[in-house]
């Protein structure tokens, strides 16, 4: 269960990304490239995104399926 421990970072100098495991003391990893301290990812710029737009296409498509069937509420 290593994995569960690494966290995504960036490389500001050479841009090298990645997933790694951070070192207690600091919370923070160097780059495998060039050995510069790298900056964590939030959880934004890794996968926030692409769930905010998978929950709001299937909103779309529970709507459309819904409202697509001639039902209104109003009748």
């Amino acid at each position: 269960m290593g994995w569960w421990r690494n966290k995504p970072y960036e490389c500001p100098l050479c841009g090298w990304q990645g997933m790694l495991a951070p070192t207690p003391p600091l919370n923070d990893a160097e780059c495998p490239e060039c050995g510069e301290p790298m900056m964590r990812r939030t959880w934004l710029d890794t996968w926030g995104l692409t769930l905010l737009i998978l929950g709001v296409v299937v909103l779309v498509v529970l709507f459309v399926a819904f409202f697509g069937q001639g039902r209104s509420l109003w009748e």
